[in-house]
């Protein structure tokens, strides 16, 4: 032990005495030190004979390598020449490309600066995949169809894993799953494509298909699932008051009940997430303005909201249904329609052409219809809720009918994406 100790001890001190770059001085140059002997360098210390060559980008010192022994006053040795200098978990060894700054390492996210968060335009390699301002993706090997599995529901909404980080640590169908009700779909109609990718989820309370896959499908009556479950958020009346100034208890029981739960790891750089989406109902016009509708739901459980948070609603606080304030691809309802109510739609029907959505049919004997106004959706929506960087989290995406299976609702879902800032609270906004 004795002899090793002088060995390398003989081996420090002939390395710093014979360093022309250092000039003798022991402190090896790193810029960690007061002394600055590193003042003139870019990356490497031409005179520490440890040096591996890497710059690092913070501090211009010593990177990725350190021995367990740390001359720049930094290190945290664990004897296996790797070192965790920034405390974030994550070693030079491990991957981490900067190791004297804890929001860069595998396990953040990076983007691209048309997403418009600063991160996309910092000239920083966060995520430590060896790309600066990059944006990730991951559903271009994804098909078409009603794909059964639900990893794939998140890969279509660009929930995508880093390169050396796992983000999607589980998705699962939760519940009943007709696997008729999820689709992972290049189109909605003939107006409506993904926001990012190649692809987006689709899921349906009932069959989840539009006029462009399946030309005789017509969501008009709708397809009864024949399933139900508990709904896992009823309003009190008093709650679920709709812009006609009526309401009613929600059952405590739904039809046609589709969930994708996904539980997910935030980067240690994320403040919130976002993610995108549209709802289409056969509702409308004939069951606005009542007490129960087939409903979206996104609901968020974290350590900000221990039990599970509904974090999808119009300005007025109103559900994802066809009383939101934003449900405006439709024609407009007028007294003369002898529905009970008004309703202007600042959007054309002609938006929603081919989903289904938009065809025109009146009531008979056998069908309820549509008063041969056609239905309607809203258009692309983006809901932002806040999240603890780091923490893992539940988010689940569900859709049912309310009061019996027919009349068939449906959600587009994709360009999922972290931010760098937070928010105070969820916003759903256009």
């Amino acid at each position: 032990m004795q002899l090793r100790n002088l060995a390398l001890s003989t081996l420090v001190a002939c390395a710093w005495a014979c360093s022309s770059g250092n000039g003798g001085n022991p402190d090896g140059g790193l810029s960690g030190d007061s002394g600055g002997g590193d003042s003139g360098q870019q990356g490497n210390d031409a005179g520490n004979p440890f040096d591996t060559g890497v710059s690092d980008s913070t501090s211009g010192g010593d990177g990725p390598v350190e021995a367990s022994f740390d001359f720049d006053g930094f290190g945290q040795g664990d004897g296996n020449l790797c070192f965790d200098d920034d405390g974030d978990g994550w070693t030079t060894c491990d991957g981490d490309c900067n190791d004297h700054n804890s929001l860069i390492n595998p396990c953040a996210f990076d983007t691209n600066a048309a997403s418009g968060d600063p991160v996309g335009s910092d000239g920083i390699d966060n995520d430590c995949d060896g790309q600066i301002d990059n944006l990730r993706l991951c559903d271009s090997t994804l098909t078409a169809g009603h794909d059964t599995s639900a990893a794939d529901y998140a890969s279509a909404m660009d929930i995508c894993n880093n390169k050396q980080c796992t983000i999607v640590n589980s998705a699962a169908f939760y519940g009943p799953n007709d696997s008729y009700a999820h689709r992972i779909t290049a189109h909605m109609g003939s107006g409506f494509s993904p926001q990012k990718g190649s692809f987006m989820t689709f899921l349906s309370s009932g069959t989840a298909d539009d006029d462009v896959d399946t030309p005789s499908y017509t969501p008009g009556d709708g397809t009864d699932l024949m399933n139900t479950f508990t709904n896992p958020d009823p309003l009190k009346k008093l709650q679920n008051i709709n812009p006609c100034g009526t309401g009613q208890d929600e059952p405590t029981t739904v039809n046609d009940y589709t969930e994708l739960r996904m539980t997910l790891t935030a980067p240690i750089n994320a403040g919130s997430f976002t993610f995108s989406f549209n709802f289409f109902s056969e509702e409308y016009p004939e069951y606005a303005c009542h007490g129960f509708n087939d409903t979206f739901l996104a609901e968020l459980t974290s350590k900000l909201y221990p039990s599970t948070f509904q974090i999808a609603y119009d300005g007025g606080g109103h559900r994802i249904n066809v009383n939101n304030s934003y449900f405006q691809d439709c024609n407009s309802v007028t007294v003369a329609d002898n529905l009970g109510y008004t309703h202007t739609c600042t959007g054309a029907l002609s938006l929603i052409a081919k989903t289904g959505y938009d065809i025109k049919y009146g009531q008979d004997a056998y069908t309820l219809g549509n008063d041969n106004l056609g239905s309607g959706a809203t258009d692309w929506l983006k809901t932002t809720a806040p999240i603890t960087p780091g923490e893992t989290f539940t988010l689940s995406l569900i859709i049912f009918d309310e009061g019996d299976g027919l009349m068939d609702s449906a959600i587009n879902l994709d360009n999922f994406r972290w931010n760098s800032s937070t928010v105070s609270n969820p916003v759903t906004a256009r």
